[in-house]
């Protein structure tokens, strides 16, 4: 009775167990810690760092000050975010913060032929 008890508890396990050895494999390469990773800050707040993970994440992101018209100085941040996706792809997104708002460019999303235009723009386009 006790061997019969053992081996449904050994199946149930194996059956708990995730099915996909590619998806342990992810999650084991995700727990290791960065194999590369430098940062520098100043005494002003302006930084940069990189960082490389074992599967094959790249950021790097930099902060820098910047004087406005009024004098006062503005963080900006400008930075790239690589990774290869479960395609197989290679994606990156460029990004940059500052004076002029929050910009986006990446590889994986590709912008419409025909963007919806909001009620102004189709005025003004009608207008001209």
């Amino acid at each position: 009775m006790k061997v019969i008890i053992a081996l449904t508890v050994i199946v149930a396990l194996g059956a708990c167990a995730p099915s996909s050895p590619k998806y342990s494999e992810v999650q084991a390469r995700r727990a290791l810690p960065a194999l590369e990773h430098e940062e520098v800050h100043d005494e002003f707040g302006q930084y940069a760092l990189r960082y490389v993970t074992a599967e094959g994440t790249v950021v790097s992101e930099r902060g820098r000050l910047v004087p406005t018209a009024s004098g006062d100085y503005v963080l900006v941040t400008e930075g790239e975010v690589s990774y290869v996706g479960d395609d197989g792809e290679l994606y990156i997104m460029k990004f940059t913060a500052g004076l002029d708002g929050y910009h986006v460019e990446n590889t994986h999303h590709p912008l419409a032929e025909n963007p919806e235009q909001n009620p102004e723009q189709n005025e003004a386009a009608a207008a001209q």
